[in-house]
Order: C-alpha cells, then sequence, then structure tokens
C-alpha cells in the first residue's frame, strides 16, 4: 500500500516534466542546462544534469567527471536563479544513447513486475483549424 493509499488521497496522474541536459564542460550545454532550469521552474519541472562517462572508468575518474558536472551545475544556477530544481547525475554511454534515441523518435519499453510502458517521441501536431479565421463581409 503507497502512503497516497494510507491517507486516502489519490497519487498525482502524471510526473512533472523533467528535463535532461548531458552537460561536457563547454559554454554552450552551460547555456542549455540554464535555459533548461528557467524553464522547469516555469512548469514546475525538474532538471537532470547529467555527463556520460564510460561504464570501465575508475574511481578517480568519476570522481573528476562529477566534480567537473558539479562546478557547470552550481554555475548555470547562480546564473539563472533557480533553486531546487536539479539533479545532476553520471550516466553509462548506453543508457544515455538510449534516452538519446528516444529524443530522435525511437521507442523505450519500461518492463516493469506487472506492466509494460512504451515511450515514444510525440508527433509534431499540426493546428486541425486555421487559428484566424477569415471576415466575412
Amino acid at each position: 500500500m503507497t502512503s497516497a493509499e494510507l491517507v486516502g488521497s489519490r497519487p498525482p496522474r502524471r510526473a512533472h516534466a523533467r528535463l535532461i541536459v548531458a552537460l561536457d564542460g563547454t559554454a554552450e550545454t552551460s547555456a542549455d542546462l540554464v535555459r533548461a532550469l528557467r524553464d522547469a521552474a516555469r512548469h514546475e519541472g525538474t532538471v537532470l544534469a547529467c555527463a556520460v562517462v564510460n561504464a570501465r572508468a575508475d574511481d578517480v575518474e568519476r570522481a573528476l567527471v562529477r566534480a567537473g558536472l558539479e562546478a557547470q551545475v552550481s554555475q548555470a544556477v547562480d546564473e539563472s536563479g533557480v533553486h531546487g530544481r536539479c539533479e545532476a547525475t553520471l550516466l553509462e554511454p548506453a543508457v544515455f544513447e538510449a534516452l538519446s534515441g528516444a529524443a530522435r523518435g525511437g521507442t523505450i519499453v519500461v518492463v516493469q513486475e506487472h506492466h509494460r510502458t512504451v515511450l515514444r517521441c510525440a508527433p509534431v501536431r499540426t493546428p486541425g483549424r486555421p487559428l484566424v479565421r477569415p471576415h466575412l463581409s
């Protein structure tokens, strides 16, 4: 039984947005992170700032990458003024490629104990009718 069921409330139907930003120490990815932080604040979302590190990397290399990641996140938080909306993590290349593949139109299937959830890139929606109706005289 979940905590929401214990107190008699319903859990939220949909999780808030998670913006994933891959950082590599460049000014371009820092600017991406600042924009993502501002978007997260507007839409009540969270930013997952990540750095890709090889699965075979030793502890020293992981610590160096993590320190660079945390410094870049700290600088972006200071620049954007958005606090408490960012998490930082290290990702292995296979996980990052799966996420990036979904962003390029691929599919991810999340297999859980009793069900599967298919995640697909949403198609671009075009308006079904004109945005401005012509004025008839």
